[in-house]
């Protein structure tokens, strides 16, 4: 029952946030993401653990890992800040903040009407990738980990669903069962 309570707090304090970040706007809502996803994130996912899978990846040249495990923080804190601002990067009011290379590359794959599996990390906001790729004209289906808070997972698969990507598969047994239905239905993925 503990861990209940915990989520209900974590889950309003979020709308809390949410509601502070849609009044002062998209930059502003978006840099005090990234300030205190910097500040308060090593809180809830540790910095050394992100340096040990930069070691891991074997990446050569890393002059600062600290610092570049602060700005993963950062990012994340930022993403979570343009959450409540989704719908509007899907109707275009804040394009001037996407780049897109290669839409050519889906113009070409609708055209000959073919299957495909796009590949994604967390970059910048990895949310908008599939928004764009769906806004493109290509049925979609994204596959996502459901959170462990059940009161925040149901408002956040509500917000994917309405605003990044209409088919949502959760990562499991069931969503491979899924993903595989999608790909014999000619949905990519």
């Amino acid at each position: 029952i503990m861990k209940k309570i915990v989520y209900l707090l974590e889950f309003i304090l979020i709308k809390i946030f949410f509601i502070f970040f849609k009044i002062i706007g998209y930059r502003f809502s978006s840099n005090l993401g990234f300030f205190i996803g910097k500040t308060i994130g090593p809180m809830f996912r540790s910095k050394k653990n992100i340096i040990q899978n930069l070691k891991k990846a074997n990446i050569k040249n890393i002059d600062d890992p600290d610092k570049i495990a602060s700005n993963v923080l950062g990012n994340y804190g930022r993403i979570f800040a343009e959450y409540v601002y989704l719908k509007n990067f899907r109707n275009n009011k804040l394009k001037k903040y996407i780049s897109i290379d290669g839409l050519e590359h889906l113009d070409k794959y609708k055209k000959k009407d073919r299957k495909a599996v796009f590949i994604s990390g967390h970059f910048n906001n990895f949310e908008l990738m599939a928004m764009q790729i769906e806004k493109a004209g290509i049925e979609l289906a994204v596959i996502y980990r459901p959170l462990n808070n059940i009161f925040l997972n149901k408002t956040m698969e509500k917000i994917r669903k309405e605003n990044i990507c209409k088919n949502q598969i959760k990562k499991g047994r069931s969503g491979s069962r899924q993903v595989i239905k999608n790909l014999i239905e000619g949905r990519s993925i």
